[in-house]
């Protein structure tokens, strides 16, 4: 049995929508809290990043959208749509659910740039992105359990 994991993405309007959701919490702060003269500025930047996240994440749409995951020798990558890996590490704000997983992943050698993922298990509400169970559970296990550590020669 191979432990080589290789999950790809599809589109997803249930993602794009959990995506879209900070935002749209913002749009509903921004509407009680200001008078509307001030709440535009506030409503056109929120309309404007759920718009980019509804595409990036459920639409699988646009240069930084990852359109898959693939682990290999004990290391994680992110597919692009031009078919580029880079490798990547979870962060710690990343949460792992036997139904929904929020990965936010870094590039290795960065601390600052940050790409999401949004993984949904087969359900009945959800009709795109939703990877294969047995990929979707190897790579939650792979994850909880930790990876093996690679040596630093620098």
């Amino acid at each position: 049995m191979s432990s080589r994991i290789d999950l790809s993405l599809s589109p997803c309007t249930t993602v794009g929508l959990i995506a879209s959701l900070p935002w749209l919490a913002f749009v509903a702060f921004v509407l009680v809290a200001f008078t509307p003269g001030q709440a535009i500025a506030g409503l056109v930047f929120a309309l404007a990043m759920t718009i980019r996240d509804f595409r990036r994440l459920g639409q699988i749409a646009g240069g930084h959208a990852i359109t898959g995951l693939r682990v290999r020798a004990g290391q994680l990558f992110a597919i692009f749509r031009d078919e580029s890996e880079v490798p990547v590490r979870p962060g710690p704000a990343s949460r792992l659910g036997a139904g929904l997983t929020l990965l936010k992943l870094h590039p290795d050698g960065t601390r600052f740039k940050a790409y999401h993922v949004i993984l949904l298990a087969p359900s009945r509400w959800s009709k795109g992105n939703v990877v294969a169970p047995d990929q979707f559970r190897r790579l939650r296990q792979w994850l909880r359990l930790g990876k093996p550590r690679r040596s630093t020669d620098n």
